[in-house]
């Protein structure tokens, strides 16, 4: 039946997999798809039928026949090199047979003997059809397009890989189709790598973008504000770096914005940082004060006011201490008397800039912003009063490890609020896409929630472990090979395809900034506007194009910086030129003081940095 045999089955055959003996010459690799004519039983009519079984390459070696295990001496092999019987051997993967549109397990191995040949495209086509997938790429064995299931999506995904693997290469491949078919999509970003993709989302459609930052310093359309009352007062105090076990100074923070709280329900205002700092900047000023304080704003109750009024006798420098913490968090502008409206920051793509504020204020706005979508989705699935989403949301969560470690780790804020997406998300339509290089430092919990995983090369033998209990998809010949993917190569497994397939990404429209920095292309900067700049200084006019072209004929020889003063060796022909700059004004040996010369030009290129 098929188009090119290629070998033939020869042991351990199974309904699960079996051992073929391939032809050396044949051009066949790993992964690739292979088929053997094989006879099932039909229970439904009683009859047995003849089907096409399809298998997958999962282990290829190739062995010296006449030598088996006993492999000979170098010196052997190079008298009978051309002559020495060779056998190419494949472990092969049964995958299944289609029948009537199904695809179905076998109950009985192939026979020993069987004929293996090539499968087709038509064949391999069959075995991944999804309507309306997610087309991430290619079949890393065949140059045929590989479309994942868009319901896979719902069960979560894990897009794990070295760095450098080009996992932020897939999630953005990802976000890509997810957009087309009109997901809303917020990027959790710690370092501002997607930022790029708000430029140039007009090359994708019609779609919106907007960047949301937690630091003025950084990009993005609007910065996003905690309403301080809005959070805990453990959080402020993590936020604002307190120690866990300054007790004292967590406690006075408490306590001024258990004031606060009051205050608001009693009068109705939004309070922030500000007010915080001015309940303990009173209490540093002492009783009287606090209850000129009070007397402002009657609140019901003794608590807090007496406690502070306690804490300002007997702790002064605590109450001191948290002041100046408040005011370096309220130097953030991340906290603020009220939170940013869900409803500003939502488009077809939100990126959460998180780059330039420390890792605990990164933590809490993650905790924050992922809550607050999530019981937005909760309170439209169940019809309840407040804030709705009215459509599902993919939450794409950039270096996981950072957000979700192991409890027996570190305890994060954030975790808790995507470890609830990944147990009850499906139900309210948030999912979860985490992407991570460290899978061994992101909680078994989370990951293991995470029923579609997208793999790419690891080295890591602690991460590998990690993956294979993460996944009971993932077969040990798969596992092995992980070091062994090229980047942009992915094993993909689970609900988003029919069966686990290695891929080869395709190219991408949107731009992202996590690429490596190519060093040689940052080290030949081109330094001619700075050049043309300071000679203009010395000189009080621009140089001629002849000095500029004699100038690129020298060679540096060498250059030398003591205090002020800077020495460039040049090479005119064979004569040595020596430029010496200080103060900013440059001696040419050849041509003198104050000359406009090549050799000054030259040595300003080698100099302009220092200067």
């Amino acid at each position: 039946m098929g188009i090119m045999r290629i070998g033939y089955v020869v042991a351990t055959a199974t309904p699960f997999e079996f051992i073929a003996t391939l032809d050396p010459e044949r051009p066949v690799s790993l992964y690739d798809y292979v088929a053997v004519d094989h006879v099932e039983y039909d229970a439904t009519n009683g009859e047995y039928i003849n089907v096409r079984l399809l298998g997958q390459i999962v282990k290829l070696f190739r062995d010296p026949y006449s030598a088996k295990r006993d492999l000979p001496l170098y010196s052997v092999m190079k008298e009978v090199s051309d002559n020495i019987l060779e056998v190419q051997i494949a472990k092969v993967k049964v995958l299944g047979y289609i029948y009537n549109g199904e695809l179905r397990q076998p109950k009985h191995p192939p026979r020993i003997g069987t004929p293996v040949y090539l499968a087709e495209n038509e064949e391999i086509a069959e075995l991944f059809k999804i309507d309306g997938g997610l087309c991430v790429g290619r079949l890393a064995s065949r140059d045929l397009e590989i479309c994942l299931d868009l319901n896979g999506v719902k069960r979560h995904v894990a897009v794990i890989a070295a760095t450098g693997s080009g996992k932020t290469w897939f999630s953005v491949v990802f976000i890509e189709e997810l957009l087309k078919k009109g997901a809303k999509i917020v990027v959790v970003d710690p370092h501002g790598e997607y930022v790029p993709i708000k430029d140039s989302i007009y090359k994708l459609g019609p779609y919106s973008a907007t960047v949301v930052k937690l630091s003025k310093h950084h990009v993005g359309d609007l910065m996003y504000k905690i309403g301080v009352l809005d959070s805990d007062p453990d959080a402020l105090a993590n936020a604002a770096g307190v120690p866990p076990g300054a007790k004292k100074i967590r406690y006075a923070i408490y306590l001024a914005w258990s004031y606060a709280k009051k205050v608001k329900k009693t009068t109705g205002k939004a309070l922030g940082l500000s007010f915080l700092r001015q309940v303990l900047h009173t209490a540093l000023r002492g009783e009287t004060a606090l209850n000129k304080l009070f007397q402002q704003y009657k609140v019901e109750g003794d608590f807090p006011m007496e406690d502070l009024k306690q804490l300002a006798k007997k702790d002064r420098h605590s109450i001191f201490s948290a002041l100046m913490y408040l005011k370096k968090l309220q130097r953030l502008g991340v906290f603020s008397s009220k939170s940013t409206p869900l409803s500003k920051i939502l488009a077809d793509i939100t990126i959460v800039n998180l780059a330039g504020v420390n890792e605990e204020v990164q933590d809490y706005v993650v905790s924050h912003i992922v809550n607050r979508i999530f019981q937005a989705r909760v309170r439209h699935v169940r019809s309840l009063k407040g804030l709705k989403i009215p459509w599902p949301v993919v939450l794409v969560v950039e270096e996981a490890h950072r957000f979700a470690p192991p409890k027996t780790l570190r305890k994060t804020k954030s975790y808790e609020a995507l470890s609830r997406v990944a147990s009850e998300g499906r139900k309210f339509g948030v999912y979860l896409v985490i992407v991570s290089q460290r899978p061994s430092k992101v909680d078994p919990d989370v990951i293991s929630q995470c029923q579609s995983q997208v793999i790419m090369r690891i080295v890591n033998p602690k991460d590998q472990e990690a993956v294979r209990e993460s996944s009971e998809l993932l077969a040990q010949e798969f596992l092995e090979n992980l070091p062994g993917l090229d980047v942009g190569e992915a094993v993909v497994l689970g609900p988003l395809t029919r069966l686990p397939v290695v891929i080869r990404l395709r190219d991408r429209v949107l731009e992202y900034g996590g690429a490596d920095i190519d060093l040689a292309k940052v080290w030949r900067i081109d330094k001619t506007a700075d050049v043309l700049q300071l000679w203009r200084r010395i000189y009080n006019t621009p140089p001629s194009p002849s000095v500029i072209l004699s100038a690129s004929r020298l060679k540096i020889l060498h250059k030398r910086r003591e205090r002020n003063r800077i020495e460039v060796l040049l090479l005119d022909g064979d004569r040595e030129v020596s430029v010496v700059i200080e103060d900013g004004r440059p001696i040419c040996s050849v041509c003198g003081v104050g000359k406009p010369c090549p050799h000054v030009y030259k040595a300003l290129e080698e100099a302009v940095e220092i200067i």
